[in-house]
Order: structure tokens, then sequence, then C-alpha cells
């Protein structure tokens, strides 16, 4: 084309325009539909539900909510109307034509309203209680093999005679139903479990479901002493022949490990410790890397010598 800019671009016809304009039009249109969807999912999960009034009555009459809910009266009539609880609990400002009044329903019941202008217009909203919970914690939550721990919890109901279940999945293996337990005057309940290995417990009440709580377990560690020969045992549900303990020596600044001793048949290893003049207080430490799947590191009671 002579005397202006050569273009790449196919020339633009009418119809090709109006086609451009329609598809620009669609690309706003796609995300103000999504938008609109968004929208309309948050109002639905905001726990809120619209009763219009109108010149015959409440629509509609009855209305169900969760506690913590909100209702909210809409006059939808040319009218004046007020909303007003049987039993005081809430009323509305005079609502004229298209204005809204809202509350907000906290306690489970049921709760009978009607209109100031029209006291035959009669309507009620029935509050379900909130979802129930149970909770669960465990006193100690490291126990040695061979002790016991207690668990314990609260029902939200705060209500006695529940019934509470308890399951329990050990180490390396299944859920089980191992308890069950009634709960006392205020809601409180508790179990006595003595697990031989780390084990998950979970306890449940109607549909509400604990929190997992682990209780680990440490092996228990003997530690005897006959002169100056001493006898080192480690027990739980595994076998420690070849595995180690370490000798521990008390110093001013601490703990130090001062020897190593293997575990012999019987995860047991009798041994010979010379000690220093004067008072030696001596015990044993089972790493965590050798107590083996489903244990934490264990540690025996101490020993005096005096020398």
């Amino acid at each position: 084309m002579k005397g202006g800019i050569e273009s790449g671009a196919p020339e633009i016809t009418k119809g090709s325009d109006e086609r451009e304009v329609l598809d620009v039009k669609r690309l706003i249109m796609l995300p103000l539909a999504a938008l609109a969807a968004v929208l309309v999912a948050v109002a639905a999960s905001a726990g809120t539900q619209t009763v219009q009034i109108t010149k015959n009555g409440f629509t509609p009459q009855t209305a169900t909510v969760a506690a913590g809910d909100t209702v909210t009266w809409h006059d939808a009539d040319t009218a004046d109307h007020q909303v007003v609880a049987d039993d005081g609990s809430f009323a509305s400002p005079v609502l004229h034509a298209d204005q809204s009044y809202s509350h907000t329903f906290a306690n489970a019941g049921t709760v009978k309203y009607h209109d100031s202008f029209a006291r035959t217009h009669t309507g009620s909203v029935t509050v379900s209680a909130p979802a129930g919970s149970i909770s669960l914690s465990s006193s100690p939550q490291t126990i040695v093999y061979g002790s016991g721990a207690t668990l314990s919890g609260v029902v939200s109901s705060r209500a006695a005679s529940e019934s509470v279940t308890l399951t329990a999945q050990p180490f390396g293996k299944g859920s089980q139903s191992v308890d069950a337990a009634t709960t006392t005057a205020n809601g409180d309940y508790q179990f006595t479990v003595s697990p031989t290995i780390r084990t998950t417990y979970q306890s449940h009440w109607k549909t509400a479901d604990s929190q997992p709580v682990t209780v680990d377990v440490a092996p228990l560690v003997g530690f005897g002493r006959s002169g100056r020969v001493f006898i080192a045992r480690v027990t739980s549900d595994l076998t420690y022949t070849g595995r180690f303990v370490w000798v521990q020596r008390h110093f001013g600044f601490g703990w130090k490990s001062v020897r190593r001793v293997f575990l012999g048949s019987n995860s047991r290893a009798v041994f010979s410790m010379k000690t220093p003049h004067g008072r030696t207080m001596l015990r044993l430490v089972l790493p965590a890397g050798q107590a083996g799947p489903g244990y934490v590191a264990g540690l025996s009671r101490t020993i005096v010598v005096h020398r």
C-alpha cells in the first residue's frame, strides 16, 4: 500500500468485527459468571436463611437453622411490619417496604414469633444444637514398658451417663476397639491404658471423634549391682540381643557416657566395672537408635557406688 504502513493483519470486515465484539463480551461475562457462582457458594455456607414478609404472612412460616446461624426477614409487602419473638428474645424495628431485619440464634430450641401489625401472622424458628465434640489427652505422654497412662477427656454436652468408646492402634497394627466408659456429672470420662508399644488412641461419642493421642513407650532398662559386678537388662516386646546400652557416670557438669555394653541372650549383660574412690553415680541409657521400631529411648534407675 503506497504512502502508508503495511500490516500483516488480515482485513477486518464488518461481519468479523461484530464477531470479535461478541467474543469480547463472552470473555467479560465468563469471569462475572464465575464470580457470581463464588458469591452464591459463600452465601450458602454463611448460615443465613431469608423469610419473606407478605400481606398473607411469613414465607416460609417455619425455618430450621443451626446454632450460630442467622435469619433475615424481608418486608416484601407495601405495608409496614414488625417481627417480634413471643418470648421477647428479639424484636425488629418497624420494617417499611423492602427493608430487612436479621437475628442470629445462638441457643438450641424453637422460638415462635409474630407480626405486631398483624398478630394472626405467626412463624417459628427451630435451632438445632451445634455438632457435638469430644476431647482426649494423656498423662503421661510417655511411659516405661510395663506401666500405664490415664486417658481423659470431656464431651461437649457436659452431660452425665453418656457412652464413650475408645479405640487403639498399636504401632504396626490396625485400629481396634478396646474399652468403653460412661461420663460423670460434668461430662468427664477417663480410661486407664497400659500399651506395650507406641499406641495411638481415639475416643468416640455419638458421631464425634476426638483428636488422636499417642502414648510413647520406652523399654524397661534394668540396672543392678553386686559388688563390682553390674547387671543390665532391657525388656519390651522386642529382643535386644546384640544391641547396646551406654553406662553413664555423673560428673559435676552432668552425665557422661563412659562405657558401651552389648546385650547378650535374653537381652541381658553382666559386666564388671572399676569405679573411682568416693561416691559414684551410674545409670544406663538405651539410645533411641537401639530401642527398636515403635519405642523411644530408655533410661535406668541411678545406682550410687561408694568405694
